[in-house]
């Protein structure tokens, strides 16, 4: 049977950026600093190191705006960015509109990355994107990761 052509795209932010003010920095830091000193003190100098260089990296990454990804659906699967997901490898989805950030979340059968999560753009059109995706995956409730909604309550 050959399989219906179609083809869905547009741009989104790879996540919500959120403006840190100088205390949120100062937090961090004092956090960091505290936890890195009772690890030195405790006799494991490389935690602390590991603590400091995390703390930094973070902060680092808070600072930065997200890019722009390109997200396109089609026939052959959803490309989120440069990646590709084919839909042999994927299982279900869920259109989550729910959320303030609209987002499709896709159940993978790979073991490592079990949910991936497509951001939608304000344009894109959800019944279209749903009627689309239903023909090739089954439709099914998928919420975000514990660890995804923890990031999300702290502002990443």
């Amino acid at each position: 049977m050959p399989r219906p052509k179609f083809l869905i795209e547009w741009d989104a932010h790879e996540y919500e950026h959120r403006e840190r003010s100088p205390d949120w920095f100062w937090a961090v830091g004092i956090i960091s600093v505290s936890v890195a000193v009772a690890a030195v003190i405790f006799g494991n100098i490389i935690f602390g190191i590991l603590v400091i260089i995390a703390a930094f990296t973070l902060s680092l990454f808070a600072q930065r705006p997200p890019s722009t990804l390109h997200v396109v659906v089609d026939e052959r699967g959803v490309t989120r960015g440069r990646v590709h997901y084919p839909f042999q490898t994927l299982k279900s989805f869920w259109i989550d509109m729910e959320h303030p950030h609209k987002k499709i979340i896709l159940r993978s059968e790979k073991m490592f990355m079990p949910l991936i999560i497509v951001p939608l753009g304000d344009e894109t059109d959800v019944e279209k994107l749903h009627e689309s995706l239903s023909l090739f995956l089954s439709e099914e409730f998928h919420t975000l990761p514990f660890v995804e909604k923890i990031l999300e309550y702290l502002g990443f």
